[in-house]
């Protein structure tokens, strides 16, 4: 099972569209984090053949999308939230442990807009960066997240080059 995560793309879907289009047919659902969930909206009804799940961030206000949700996929708990509530700008402690305490295998996050690719042996902590404004890194970055039949979870950032380029951020540095 492979998901395409991305988070704050606050109105910019260009690049989100051009991910989508390219890799959609490799992909078996698609995470938007938050910021804007108004985007979420327009990209599902876009590519309405690939199953979607999107969540509000702290950008998204009066929308009656709930700001976490706990999805089970291929027998793994992930919980999709945008972080902000969890203080994820100082540490990825509170955010593990509130997701742990929930019964979680993994937690999917956005709100830094910079990427993050954890495990720590008991909890996965996946931010796939913000595939429009990133900080911290020059490039937009967004999240190529496996889950194989053996249940193992393997979690990549990607890193959007151009519209024909994309890189495992690994590659990069």
């Amino acid at each position: 099972m492979k998901l395409l995560v991305i988070s704050d793309t606050h109105g910019y879907l260009s690049n989100a569209r051009n991910v989508i289009e390219r890799i959609g047919d490799k992909i078996n659902g698609i995470i938007h984090l938050g910021d804007h969930d108004e985007d979420a909206k327009e990209l599902q009804e876009e590519f309405s053949d690939i199953p979607f799940y999107y969540i509000r961030g702290n950008n998204d206000y009066g929308m009656n999308t709930p700001d976490t949700k706990m999805l089970n996929i291929c027998g793994k708990k992930i919980i999709i939230t945008h972080g902000h509530k969890q203080q994820v700008y100082w540490s990825y402690d509170n955010i593990a442990y509130w997701a742990q305490e929930k019964g979680a295998d993994a937690v999917f996050f956005g709100h830094t807009h910079r990427p993050a690719n954890e495990y720590d042996g008991s909890i996965y902590i996946f931010n796939p960066g913000s595939i429009s404004l990133p900080r911290g890194i020059n490039y937009p970055t967004f999240g190529i997240f496996d889950i194989d039949e053996n249940g193992n979870m393997r979690g990549t950032i990607m890193v959007y080059v151009d519209e024909d380029n994309f890189m495992r951020l690994d590659k990069l540095f």
